[in-house]
């Protein structure tokens, strides 16, 4: 079973590079160093030299090997993690990533990196945090229904957040608007439903 955790000091330093991050964004397609030297033009013992470092901090996995002019090749892929940098990338969401398992884990693992920072600053100045939380559980007869009803929710938050969007003075507070959605784990009871 694929586990996701936020990277930790170790995976971090081994992620330092942005060849390394690179290497990791081809990687979600499983790949031999050899086949990663041909396709960076590099060598292969310098493409090994920084899989092994990937691979020695678990960012990085042995999928099986495949048969390559006599010679057996190992195949890696990433693991599949929260990346979460420190500081935690500033980068925003990219439309195309809305629908993406992927951009979802990263933005939850983003806000709890945030939430912490921020609570520990507010303890220590002897402050409240403002945070809101909403949860719904959704059903969904079909992925027609799923899709009307995304398309709503879109159109609703983006029309609020046109409104509040650009600040309208110097004393304008920033906040953060995390909003995502995954099927309800099935081995989860539900008391509300006497069918499940």
């Amino acid at each position: 079973m694929d586990t996701f955790k936020i990277l930790e000091r170790q995976e971090l330093r081994a992620m330092a590079s942005p060849f390394r991050q690179q290497l990791l964004r081809t990687l979600t397609t499983p790949d031999s160093a050899t086949g990663l030297a041909r396709r960076f033009e590099m060598s292969r013992q310098r493409i090994g030299y920084h899989m092994r470092e990937l691979e020695r901090a678990g960012c990085i996995e042995i999928t099986g090997e495949r048969q390559r002019r006599g010679l057996k090749e190992k195949l890696y892929r990433t693991k599949p993690m929260a990346y979460v940098y420190s500081p935690p990338s500033e980068e925003r969401l990219r439309r195309h990533d809305r629908f993406s398992w992927a951009a979802l884990v990263n933005l939850i693992a983003r806000a709890l990196w945030d939430l912490v920072s921020l609570r520990r600053k507010a303890d220590a100045e002897g402050k409240r945090l403002a945070t809101l939380a909403i949860e719904a559980d959704l059903y969904f007869e079909t992925p027609t229904e799923r899709k009307a009803f995304t398309e709503s929710l879109v159109d609703a938050i983006e029309q609020v957040v046109r409104d509040h969007e650009k600040p309208k003075s110097d004393k304008a507070r920033a906040f953060r608007l995390v909003v995502g959605a995954f099927p309800k784990p099935a081995q989860e009871p539900n008391h509300d439903n006497p069918k499940h």
